[in-house]
């Protein structure tokens, strides 16, 4: 087969990799997009798509087909802890909108929008290795043959071929709380609403829950203490249910529904960045940064990314353009936008955290609707879970309730050890930061690695 050259071939075709081929193309660039799977076909994710990714659907055109598809438009929210809750509204007309869809349905509509923006699209075409001549990535090798291009996109998951392909080394990482189960069922009142939240148990950790309508389904999802979960798994039906009732509103969500197919399990992830850019190469979404999903950000992550990306790219293949510098800024920017919340996901993520921290602030945001609104815009991060969680005024409000609990007999020796494992998690996280005088990470503007 003849070589074919390409401006950029993205390898994955799914949130971030078709989302990144229908823009490009849309500007007029030669794209290949290369999918192992062929569409529709179902992805490992929460669901959950938040507003400032919505938004870049709305940006690139394919917002109104998604509606059309019946993506449900989430209005309200009920979060928890093990004594507390609140209810916050999300009126799409102030908080924006959040979306939820089956992954099957929304990654057919992507890849089917970036084939009709032009980008040649390739589904069922899995990609085995990338070209590399003098240490530049210059095209990628599948079973049909060779694909030349002036740039790799890897976005292609937490099994990237081309992270491996070009050793893209991880960073800050950061092993799995959690073991999620989830499973889909018929017949749930879609006013019910969005679920979030954690109920716990001071010798096996907390249960974490994540529950939201879909087009035409509805998504339950059950985190157990990666320490437990080996016994979770041997019953999992009956212990997925049993769970459920741990967070009363979720369960009755779901009861008298149908459950539709078997219960899903994740079990080997950690949290992770990966080197993210190189000498004709860069990784998108999960391809380069994969964190806990208990905030469901993975999916929105993806279309910003995409969008933020794709002018990198634009002005990089540009005449004269320095390509190289072009993808470290990408890179940079990745790891500015998202080292907060991947400490936020990580807290929410541990499951032996103390009941203290999270009743002290969903029990203020309970009696305060501006803290509640807070909370609420973490997930499309209009506010930093710090900016949310930690200002003085917050901090001074909830310490006597947090400081009764830890301190009390029962806890101290757990919150102890939490407590200390965070603050050098937090420490390291921080030192690795794009800002840090420590962090010596990037690339240096030529591409070359310092």
């Amino acid at each position: 087969m003849s070589e074919i050259e390409f401006d950029v071939a993205i390898v994955g075709g799914r949130c971030a990799g078709a989302t990144l081929g229908a823009i490009l193309a849309q500007r007029g660039l030669r794209v290949c997009v290369l999918d192992k799977a062929t569409f529709p076909s179902e992805a490992l994710s929460t669901c959950a798509f938040q507003s400032n990714g919505v938004d870049v659907l709305r940006r690139i055109g394919v917002l109104d087909e998604i509606l059309a598809a019946g993506a449900h438009v989430l209005r309200r929210a009920t979060v928890t802890s093990t004594h507390e809750k609140f209810t916050v509204d999300m009126d799409p007309a102030v908080y924006g909108q959040a979306l939820g869809m089956r992954r099957s349905t929304m990654d057919a509509i992507l890849i089917e929008h970036a084939a009709r923006a032009g980008a040649d699209v390739r589904a069922g075409c899995p990609v085995e290795g990338a070209i590399v001549e003098k240490g530049q990535v210059r095209g990628v090798r599948t079973r049909s043959g060779q694909i030349r291009a002036r740039v790799v996109i890897g976005a292609d998951g937490r099994l990237s071929t081309v992270a491996r392909a070009v050793g893209a080394k991880e960073y800050c990482t950061r092993p799995g709380g959690r073991v999620p189960l989830w499973a889909f069922y018929d017949g749930v009142d879609p006013g019910h609403g969005f679920f979030f939240g954690a109920v716990g148990g001071a010798q096996t950790g907390s249960t974490a829950f994540l529950g939201l309508p879909l087009d035409g389904q509805f998504l339950a999802t059950v985190g157990v203490s990666a320490d437990e979960a080996l016994g979770v798994l041997k019953d999992r039906y009956n212990q997925f249910d049993a769970r459920l009732r741990l967070f009363p509103e979720l369960a009755a969500a779901v009861e008298g529904a149908t459950r539709v197919g078997p219960i899903r399990v994740l079990q080997k992830w950690h949290s992770y960045f990966r080197e993210s850019a190189g000498p004709g190469w860069a990784l998108v979404g999960d391809a380069g940064h994969f964190k806990d999903y208990s905030l469901g950000q993975g999916q929105s992550d993806a279309f910003r990314q995409a969008e933020y990306l794709a002018d990198r790219l634009t002005h990089g293949l540009a005449p004269g353009a320095d390509l190289d510098r072009e993808l470290a800024r990408w890179w940079r920017w990745r790891d500015r936008d998202a080292w907060q919340m991947y400490w936020a996901n990580s807290l929410l993520g541990e499951p032996h955290l103390p009941d203290a921290l999270a009743d002290g602030l969903f029990g203020l945001a309970a009696r305060d609707t501006t803290v509640a609104t807070d909370f609420a815009h973490i997930f499309n991060k209009k506010v930093s879970p710090l900016r949310a969680a930690a200002t003085p005024t917050r901090v001074a409000r909830i310490a006597p309730g947090i400081a009764r609990s830890v301190l009390g007999p029962g806890d101290l020796l757990r919150s102890t050890r939490a407590t200390a494992e965070f603050a050098a998690f937090t420490a390291k996280l921080l030192a690795q930061h794009p800002r840090s005088p420590l962090c010596r990470r990037y690339p240096q503007p030529s591409g070359t690695r310092s």
